[in-house]
């Protein structure tokens, strides 16, 4: 009896684990979901983050709870907070960015052929990260905030993406 564990201290341990776990669930998704060779590069919004850091958070914390105490109020609470954390870890993992000859925006299902692209700008401050505004031929406008998974090859990519494809690529410092 003294070697096993009890099951407040199995739900403690969960909960450790699984908020050590938790930075690594968007890439791990979408790399897994939505990897493709033809990506230049995938981005994960950051409010793919904020909305999974809640589920994991609120699931910790009902673990939390039922270590601490277990009765049928705490067991339904717990039901209610895992469903509900379930269906925001969902949208969580909807939401991506592809950028490879066409733009696949996966929460939108919007795509954007490289030859509807009339002029692409690169928007940058020293030190921080940059802003792509895209404008298609019929004057629709969408911007991609970089990250760090944009690298220098991506950059290079997307401008002789733009060239090949007859759309401008402008490249400026950001406008205070």
């Amino acid at each position: 009896m003294l070697n096993v564990l009890s099951p407040s201290a199995k739900l403690f341990i969960f909960a450790i684990v699984l908020l050590l776990l938790s930075p690594m669930l968007p890439f791990t998704i979408s790399q897994t979901f939505y990897f493709s060779k033809d990506n230049i590069v995938l981005i994960t919004p950051t409010y793919n983050f904020i909305m999974l850091f809640l589920a994991i958070a609120l699931v910790i914390l009902t673990l939390v709870i039922l270590g601490f105490k277990r009765n049928k109020y705490t067991y339904l609470i717990t039901l209610l907070v895992i469903v509900s954390s379930l269906v925001l870890g969902y949208f969580s993992v909807l939401s991506y960015t592809a950028i490879q000859n066409i733009f696949k925006d996966f929460h939108h299902q919007t795509t954007h052929e490289w030859k509807d692209i009339k002029e692409v700008i690169y928007e940058y401050e020293v030190g921080t990260v940059g802003t792509y505004y895209f404008q298609t031929k019929n004057n629709e406008n969408f911007v991609i905030e970089e990250n760090g998974q944009f690298g220098p090859e991506g950059k290079s990519t997307i401008y002789n993406l733009a060239n090949d494809n007859g759309a401008s690529f402008i490249e400026r410092g950001k406008v205070k």
